[in-house]
């Protein structure tokens, strides 16, 4: 009967051993964690990567430029038509914001101040005979210097995942504080010159177009060349650059030499200036890849490959 007792225990701790066994193999291991490789392809499959431009973030930007002033004072009114002027180049600078508003695109908004000055004096060979018969060389000239200042916003549109490239597009208001103007118009109706000269204050709402290439120099820091035109929307009393023209008097009429000026008076171009520059950036990054690395901040990563 012992033996009985003996064999059966046996068999009950042989029957648990076997179920304990079979328990342990069902059992996941623990998984290990995963080995990451950072790379800066883009993967919209598995959302490990960004798909941002690297330019493409909050930032701070400070710009130098050069400006070439086009409008009523020039030597045609038509830009680079009369050649190169270099009374008309002056220099400003700007601070604007940036702001992602999409995978592509900038939001920037900013200030910019700078000098404008137009002068179209040269000497002119042509004559004209006054009434009593005397003959006299052409003296009608325009020339003007201004502090321009700007507020503008507009979208800074990367085309490429991994390129600097970019376009442009922005409105802005232009306050020109002209400090002084020097008109000498000359009428043909009785060949006779008006001679006005002083100071003024216009303003103007202008479209900006422009294109530009970004350099990373650091994780933060990025420097870029920028070419933009600053075109004015009309050209009319108090609403110009460059003081002309001065009152309705001179958007009728006949004209004569007035460079910018069609026969009946009115303006050929609108008061524009083209811009060229070079941008000093400073980014900070809060964007996809960043939360990708807190949230993996703890597991080892693998070299590069």
């Amino acid at each position: 009967m012992q033996h009985r007792y003996v064999h059966i225990l046996w068999l009950v701790c042989f029957l648990a051993a076997i179920g304990s066994s079979a328990a342990a193999q069902n059992v996941e291991p623990e998984p290990k964690a995963p080995n990451i490789v950072w790379t800066k392809r883009p993967n919209r499959g598995s959302g490990l990567y960004t798909t941002r431009n690297y330019f493409v973030a909050p930032g701070v930007s400070i710009s130098g430029f050069a400006n070439y002033y086009y409008g009523d004072v020039d030597n045609v009114g038509v830009p680079f038509n009369g050649g190169f002027n270099v009374k008309n180049l002056n220099g400003g600078g700007s601070l604007s914001y940036q702001h992602p508003i999409s995978n592509h695109c900038n939001l920037r908004v900013g200030l910019l101040a700078g000098a404008l000055g137009g002068d179209n004096t040269k000497t002119l060979k042509e004559t004209i005979t006054n009434k009593d018969g005397t003959v006299k060389v052409r003296d009608d000239f325009k020339k003007f210097q201004s502090i321009v200042i700007q507020p503008f916003a507009g979208v800074q549109y990367y085309p490429f995942s991994q390129v600097g490239f970019y376009l442009y597009g922005g409105f802005g208001i232009a306050g020109s504080i002209i400090t002084k103007y020097d008109f000498i118009r000359l009428e043909m109706k009785e060949p006779s010159t008006e001679h006005m000269t002083g100071s003024a204050f216009g303003i103007l709402p202008m479209v900006q177009l422009g294109i530009g290439y970004s350099w990373m120099l650091s994780t933060s820091w990025s420097i870029g060349a920028e070419i933009m035109v600053q075109q004015g929307l009309c050209d009319e009393y108090s609403v110009n650059l460059d003081a002309y023209p001065l009152d309705g008097r001179y958007n009728g009429g006949e004209s004569y030499g007035t460079g910018g000026l069609k026969n009946n008076g009115t303006p050929k171009w609108a008061d524009g200036w083209f811009q060229v520059g070079i941008t000093l950036t400073y980014q900070w990054r809060n964007c996809e890849t960043c939360q990708i690395i807190n949230n993996y901040q703890n597991i080892k990563p693998r070299k590069r490959r």
